[in-house]
């Protein structure tokens, strides 16, 4: 599997002046454009653990009453999409793409070299979407000649938009990205065409050398989140629905609804500190319940003494940093922060003699002060 930008997946001129054209190059692994707007970069593979694809063309059947079936079946609107699933390899995330594609449009800031990580790019959420293109070999595909002869079959997926990106950290394993994605339109060629451009140049993270920071809201130090799993999701809900008259296929990619960042941490048994602030409020010894000492319905504020009774029901929350190094733990590879997480819900159970099962729930809050942002390193 192989990506790269397609930024005129979705341009008018393209569109709208030139008949459709398949745009991939098998010479150069890259894609034109009959506009004459510059090609895209050349694909660059990434290292895959499982994938999926599925075309779906939305028929359009009529249902008349002499008929005990479809009297009439015709092609509706084009809809491909799918999911991959792969190892955190930042920095191929970065050169392929992918990035810009579940973050958005942007120039990332470049990030100098040190000690501790090799040069680097830092990615922030953007207002607009990436388009990207997906090429799939099919190495066990036969040709259309009859002969059976099994020689590979390429797909490529124009317009691409990321709607989902995972990110999760369990004991016992590297750390996985998981991808969502949808498609304007796909290219297929009789050929398996793998991309010249597949040296996998990231290393994956894995649970034993990856740092889980908190610093809790008014606090200056950080504290080192001890837990069993980690998971992030960002959420970017797209018009899945963006058709016009006159065309079967997508005709934009737009961020169509509040982008959901948050996700899970899988606690350990004995973690109370967790529990005890969504449940209290706070981790104060002798507050014993949230919003000990106010009032319901009758709260104010002294005015001699600035004492306030006022209900302040106040959510948990913090910064959290990720950091993710080499299997040897040389260097960092990536690094994940959330300037401000509310934790939001938690739960825990028991069966029988066996540990409690803890989890809390966050999300993350964005705003002109509180930023989320990935940072890749090339190592």
């Amino acid at each position: 599997m192989a990506i790269t930008t397609d930024s005129y997946a979705y341009d008018e001129e393209e569109i709208n002046d030139y008949v459709i054209t398949a745009g991939f190059s098998t010479a150069n692994d890259y894609l034109t454009y009959v506009s004459g707007a510059t090609h895209t970069p050349a694909f660059k593979s990434i290292r895959v653990n499982s994938f999926s694809d599925n075309a779906n063309r939305d028929v359009i059947i009529e249902e008349s009453i002499d008929q005990v079936a479809a009297a009439s079946i015709y092609g509706g609107t084009y809809g491909a999409n799918g999911q991959f699933e792969a190892a955190f390899r930042g920095w191929d995330f970065a050169t392929s793409g992918l990035l810009l594609g579940a973050l958005g449009t942007q120039d990332p800031v470049n990030i100098a070299s040190s000690c501790v990580h090799g040069a680097g790019l830092r990615y922030e959420l953007a207002m607009v979407p990436q388009a990207l293109a997906l090429k799939i070999v099919d190495e066990q595909a036969t040709d259309t000649s009859g002969s059976n002869d099994v020689h590979g079959t390429t797909t490529i997926y124009r317009g691409v938009g990321i709607t989902n990106m995972e990110v999760t950290l369990n004991v016992k394993e590297y750390s996985r990205s998981t991808f969502q994605w949808i498609a304007r339109r796909a290219e297929v060629y009789d050929a398996g065409n793998n991309s010249p451009n597949n040296t996998v140049t990231g290393e994956p993270a894995i649970f034993y050398n990856a740092v889980l920071k908190w610093k809790p809201q008014g606090s200056s130090v950080y504290e080192t989140l001890k837990c069993k799993g980690f998971t992030m999701t960002l959420a970017r809900t797209m018009d899945q629905d963006y058709f016009y008259i006159g065309s079967e296929f997508l005709q934009g990619l737009y961020y169509n609804g509040l982008t959901d960042l948050g996700g899970t941490i899988t606690l350990g048994a004995g973690d109370w500190q967790r529990v005890r602030t969504m449940l209290a409020g706070e981790t104060t010894l002798g507050v014993n319940t949230l919003d000990q000492g106010k009032r319901e319905f009758f709260g104010s504020v002294d005015p001699d003494t600035c004492a306030t009774t006022v209900l302040a029901n106040a959510i948990p929350s913090g910064e959290f940093i990720v950091v993710l190094h080499t299997p040897t733990g040389s260097a960092e590879v990536a690094r994940i922060t959330c300037n401000t997480a509310k934790l939001t819900e938690m739960a825990r159970s028991l069966t029988g003699r066996n540990q409690f099962e803890k989890t809390v729930n966050w999300k993350a809050q964005i705003n002109d002060v509180d930023k989320f942002y990935i940072e890749v390193y090339n190592v």
